[in-house]
């Protein structure tokens, strides 16, 4: 008898900054996808949840894929991290852009600082400066 696969969240880190599917203002070096499964064909990897395919990536932009959550790592849930967060995943402005650029022209690298100046994660100040033109971060 197979035992039944247990979900668990897979980080696929990419080789280069990628448009976020779920938002076009973004660009991310990885994603994290729920998922049981996880199965190559020809030049693709397909991450599976219950027999529904829940992403499809080709190889060449992947750098790796690993278990994002196991046995004794937890997970902030979204309240969690909207509080720690309270500006995450509400769109960038150009007085936001603006200031962001001169903090970083101005010298300002730490993107914890950086982070807490926006009251967004550090991953989404990395993100947000590789859209800005400001390649070789993270």
């Amino acid at each position: 008898m197979e035992t039944p696969a247990v979900p668990t969240a897979f980080r696929v880190t990419f080789n280069d900054y990628r448009q976020d599917p779920n938002d076009s203002d973004v660009l991310r070096r990885a994603v994290t996808i729920h998922a049981d499964r996880l199965t190559f064909d020809s030049d693709h990897i397909a991450l599976w949840l219950t027999g529904t395919e829940v992403g499809r990536f080709p190889l060449s932009i992947i750098e790796s894929v690993h278990p994002e959550a196991g046995p004794g790592r937890e997970q902030e849930s979204p309240e969690e991290l909207r509080a720690r967060y309270p500006r995450m995943g509400q769109p960038w402005t150009q007085e936001d852009d603006t200031h962001l650029l001169a903090l970083y022209q101005q010298g300002e690298r730490d993107l914890e600082v950086l982070g807490k100046q926006f009251d967004r994660k550090p991953s989404a100040i990395r993100s947000r400066l590789a859209k800005l033109g400001l390649e070789g971060l993270g």
